[in-house]
């Protein structure tokens, strides 16, 4: 069974990936074959969020009529801390300093980058959910809650200027549709299986993965007979402790016991039991974005058993 956490984010950072070449804390990448470098994400759990139906939130959808995500509460007033811009200067003299993660964006994908980025305040808190905003430079940096005191010059991040780097983190509680399917579009502009392979970058943010999809009938009686057609299309790194698979049921195939297919709608008007889009195999370490994995539950659509050999 897939394991489902409300929200993916502690105050640890993990190590996971080598030095940074080129990259943009934009969320925007120009070029530079170096592999980018990380921190760490800002999470010690094993999944993203996800609605109560167990589908993870869909990035694959169209663009939203929002350009920006939301901004969070903002201070008011002089704050005596916010004079000092790092950690140790901010405890030293007695504040408490709200620290997130940047996120960067190159050829190789999205990833926690490295530096201290946060604010100096009186008195940290706010809601219990994973949040992004932007640094007054338009750095992308996430936070493990909604910061109650976001200084002014924080803020909403731009999908114009940081889409991609929204895309990779969509589903903090205050991007959602606001990252306006950049991701989705920049994945599905990748036509080849390496190129879409090779953006993909620190788990606990979203990238890309080449799979295998039919398109399967239910009136056709049988399962379609044409070989699966390669595409390139958003997913989530799932972290080491979030890789579960799910095995088929007992009459597929016994060579495709280990797969795991997902399934996803081919138009909101039409249900999953008469048609559908059938991704064959997809790795336990990727969850697909707007997906959802065969037989997770006793709903799982007829169709799903296209994916057996049978």
């Amino acid at each position: 069974m897939r394991l489902l956490i409300a929200y993916p984010l502690s105050l640890m950072f993990l190590a996971l990936s080598p030095a940074c070449g080129d990259k943009h804390s934009l969320g925007e990448w120009t070029g530079g074959d170096d592999p980018s470098g990380s921190t760490g994400d800002p999470s010690g759990s094993t999944g993203k969020p996800s609605d109560s139906t167990g589908e993870p939130p869909d990035s694959t959808g169209e663009p939203s009529d929002s350009e920006t995500a939301t901004a969070g509460p903002t201070t008011e007033g002089d704050d005596p801390c916010s004079q000092h811009a790092d950690e140790a200067s901010c405890v030293a003299a007695g504040c408490e300093f709200v620290g997130g993660a940047p996120i960067e964006v190159d050829a190789n994908g999205c990833h926690w980058g490295e530096g201290e980025f946060g604010f100096c305040v009186s008195e940290a808190g706010g809601g219990d959910a994973p949040a992004l905003y932007c640094d007054p430079d338009g750095v992308p940096v996430v936070f493990p809650f909604v910061p109650f005191n976001l200084p002014a010059d924080w803020g909403a991040c731009d999908c114009e200027l940081q889409g991609l780097a929204l895309g990779c983190y969509d589903f903090a509680v205050n991007v959602g549709e606001a990252a306006c399917g950049s991701l989705a579009a920049h994945c599905g502009a990748l036509t080849d299986e390496a190129s879409c392979d090779q953006f993909q970058g620190s788990p606990g943010l979203n990238g890309c993965l080449w799979v295998e999809s039919s398109h399967e009938v239910a009136a056709d009686l049988v399962c379609n007979p044409e070989p699966p057609v390669g595409r390139c299309i958003p997913v989530y790194l799932r972290t080491d402790q979030g890789c579960f698979d799910q095995n088929p049921p007992d009459s597929c195939d016994p060579v495709d016991a280990a797969k795991a297919p997902y399934w996803g709608r081919v138009s909101d008007d039409v249900p999953p039991s008469e048609e559908l889009e059938l991704l064959d195999d997809v790795p336990c370490e990727f969850e697909p974005l707007g997906y959802q994995q065969c037989w997770i539950d006793e709903d799982s659509p007829a169709l799903c058993y296209c994916s057996c050999g049978l």
